[in-house]
């Protein structure tokens, strides 16, 4: 920059801070105090809308700031930064959506909350475009670290990011009147040994992820806890709207939440993830609007209660005049294996597509559902196929025992694999996966010996295809107890495979020996048929042995290598992904 013209821009800047009286927008006094409390970026030379990086003025006005005990003022325009920008015990403040920090970096885009008293408020975080999630807390827009206490992130507007918009590992901080949007992770996350938060009249958008998430990985060591998350705004997100998968002392109470991918509201301990669990938790007055939207997203139901990792998984949940309207599954999905202490009082639901209260048939533990109403279900008011202990002033429409499935056989024997059906197969039963709106469905049958278990998928799709990778192409997959451990989490003898159209093999299992295995996919008329050997990983195998099993099918219709839903051997409700105790049970034949 030529010196004339930074000696104009310092011109201008300086003009900008006389009082609004004689030429700005605030009031005299306002703006004089603001300028004798603050250090603008542009006193160190950063340059609005130039297309030039600013991380350098902008880190030098942050150590002034620090020094001389101020905060960092941002004027109107766009700068550009580079790399992390932190705050360590120093207040960032702009004029609104007009003081623009535009990320040039999305491995780097953290504006980051360190100290006590660090405070980001009235900017708007921009970024190039993105296409690649990340999951680093310095790719997130705000992090907020460990070590800070005593923040907050006040009238913030957040708009694109490579990972979550705000992830919080700190204590005693307030989120309040933000605008998060478009973010490719979690729109607010708040993990590690956060405590203390209040998440307050926030406004999300169409989040990659979900829109507010309170989440205690057991890898940390610690929980969440004392959490509020009340008066948001949320529509539109990729997965749930707001979450909370292990925490204790956790309130959500008047929030609007609309059109989510999955769940409206998910409450759980995952063992997908190996979260703690839930425990002192009050869900109430929140107003839940056209969830489990995306066919493609598991987690469905309006509120949903998922006990798939630790025993017990939920303690001590309140659930109280909520309203639930145009579900498109269950209105209240509860699920799992592992043990849920719950009672649901006052909730009003209305036109959900499945059933009002739907309790599958592994859940244990005690719940209360009393003057809950249901209206409009496309199933019915309460079905409860459990044996936990409910007591409900609504009638259950479930058959007796939860409706308990005929014995399925695997057949002996050694077929080739090629892709055409051998005469082994008319031994093992078929079971069928169940069909999505495009008319998708198969079946599939299990064969075995004493070296490997077999598996014959026929399935009838229209549009077959091999647009996308792994479970976005479309492709079939087993899920695999082979000691019938049912240890909830994967450990010896369990497995996943994924076998796609194109013959190409996957895991989510790090690790896992995909050369051992032999597969052919044939296509045929109006489908495909895959079949594939896995050698034992665990079982000595018997004739009457039981293996846990569960089978699926990942569907792209329209073919832009997206998964559009997918299909379930067992109820899709259940967390077959998660929980090996959910499976079916299939024995191996003479």
């Amino acid at each position: 920059m030529s010196i004339k013209r930074k000696i104009a821009y310092l011109l201008t800047a300086s003009i900008a801070a006389l009082p609004a009286a004689l030429c700005g927008p605030f009031p005299a006094a306002e703006s004089a105090s603001a300028s004798a409390r603050s250090v603008s970026i542009a006193d160190y030379g950063a340059v609005p809308d130039d297309d030039k990086d600013d991380l350098d003025a902008i880190r030098q006005a942050v150590a002034a700031a620090k020094a001389a005990g101020k905060s960092v003022y941002v004027p109107s325009g766009t700068f550009l930064y580079s790399d992390v920008i932190v705050l360590n015990g120093v207040d960032l403040i702009g004029e609104g959506e007009s003081s623009v920090l535009r990320s040039t970096n999305p491995q780097k885009q953290a504006v980051q909350l360190a100290g006590s008293g660090s405070d980001i408020r009235k900017v708007k975080l921009t970024t190039v475009p993105v296409s690649t999630r990340l999951s680093s807390s310095v790719s997130a827009r705000v992090h907020v670290t460990p070590e800070a206490s005593n923040f907050s992130v006040t009238d913030t507007v957040i708009e694109g990011g490579s990972s979550a918009g705000i992830i919080v590992y700190g204590v005693n901080g307030t989120i309040k009147g933000n605008a998060v949007r478009d973010t490719l992770a979690d729109g607010i996350h708040i993990t590690g040994g956060s405590a203390n938060i209040k998440v307050e009249n926030n406004v999300g958008r169409d989040t990659g992820d979900d829109m507010i998430a309170v989440v205690s990985y057991e890898k940390n060591g610690t929980w969440v806890k004392n959490v509020k998350i009340a008066n948001n705004d949320v529509a539109g997100g990729h997965a749930r709207g707001i979450t909370v998968s292990g925490g204790t002392n956790v309130e959500i109470e008047r929030n609007r939440i609309a059109d989510t991918g999955g769940a409206g509201i998910f409450i759980a301990s995952e063992g997908s993830y190996q979260t703690y669990e839930v425990r002192n938790l009050k869900v109430s007055r929140n107003e839940i609007v056209r969830d489990s939207r995306n066919a493609a997203i598991p987690e469905k139901g309006g509120i949903r209660l998922q006990a798939t990792y630790k025993e017990p998984s939920i303690v001590n949940a309140i659930f109280e005049r909520n309203t639930i309207t145009d579900s498109a599954d269950s209105a209240v999905l509860i699920l799992g294996s592992a043990s849920i202490q719950a009672s649901f009082s006052r909730n009003e639901i209305v036109n959900p597509a499945n059933h009002g209260i739907h309790i599958l048939k592994t859940v244990t533990g005690t719940l209360s559902f009393l003057r809950n109403t249901v209206d409009g279900a496309g199933g019915s008011a309460m079905y409860n196929q459990s044996q936990a202990q409910v007591t409900s002033d609504l009638p259950n429409s479930a058959p007796p025992g939860g409706g308990e499935e005929d014995g399925y056989i695997a057949a002996r024997g050694t077929p080739h694999i090629d892709g055409a059906v051998d005469d082994v197969w008319s031994n093992a039963t078929p079971l069928r996966l169940n069909t999505d709106p495009n008319g998708t469905t198969g079946t599939v049958r299990i064969a075995w010996d004493n070296v490997a278990l077999y598996y014959l998928f026929e399935m009838t799709d229209a549009t077959p295809n091999a647009m996308g990778a792994e479970e976005h192409s479309d492709s079939v997959e087993v899920w695999v107890d082979e000691l019938n451990a049912k240890n909830g989490t994967r450990t010896v003898g369990d497995y996943q495979l994924r076998v796609g159209y194109d013959n190409t093999l996957s895991s989510a299992i790090r690790g896992f020996n995909l050369s051992n295995v032999r597969s052919a996919v044939v296509q045929r008329e109006g489908g495909y048929t895959a079949e594939f050997a896995v050698p034992y990983t665990a079982l000595t195998p018997q004739a009457g042995d039981v293996i846990g099993f569960n089978a699926s099918a990942n569907d792209d219709s329209d073919g832009d290598g997206r998964r559009d839903t997918y299909l379930s051997w067992i109820d899709k409700n259940l967390p077959y992904w998660a929980d090996t105790r959910v499976y079916g049970e299939v024995t191996l034949g003479n």
